[in-house]
């Protein structure tokens, strides 16, 4: 079966002629339907983000993403525990300030003047007022 007739072949060539052409009905090739207003790659603004970023990309930042976010978690434990560590300091720290001022407070009444004169009067001793000469002042 011949694709054209006898009149539709092109003027002096023939169906088995080494200059055969197509004529109108002939399909575009590819260079007919590339558009050269065009630039090959050119990203739009309005293009979404995920269309112009390629998959390893997308995936490296994806792992990069998912790796603040865990060292983020991570630093908010860590952190808690640090403050429960330093409150639990602060609640020590205060009961051994307490603990110090009433050993401190032991200590001062049984060193105090009121204690030494009791015994001091219990072993013989008398008070006196006068512990020695006056120093005049210039």
């Amino acid at each position: 079966m011949a694709l054209f007739s006898s009149s539709d072949a092109p003027s002096g060539a023939s169906k088995s002629g080494s200059n055969w052409q197509r004529h109108g009905t002939a399909l575009p090739t590819w260079t007919d339907l590339e558009n050269t207003n065009t630039q090959r790659y050119a990203p739009r603004s309005d293009d979404a983000f995920l269309q112009r970023v390629s998959t390893i990309r997308f995936a490296i930042i994806v792992v990069m993403l998912a790796a603040a976010f865990t060292a983020y978690v991570g630093h908010v434990h860590a952190t808690q525990e640090l403050l429960a560590d330093v409150q639990q300091a602060e609640a020590e720290n205060r009961s051994l300030h307490i603990q110090h001022n009433y050993l401190q407070g032991e200590y001062a009444r049984q060193t105090g003047p009121a204690l030494v004169h009791r015994r001091a009067r219990a072993l013989g001793m008398e008070e006196t007022v006068s512990f020695g000469p006056t120093v005049p002042a210039p």
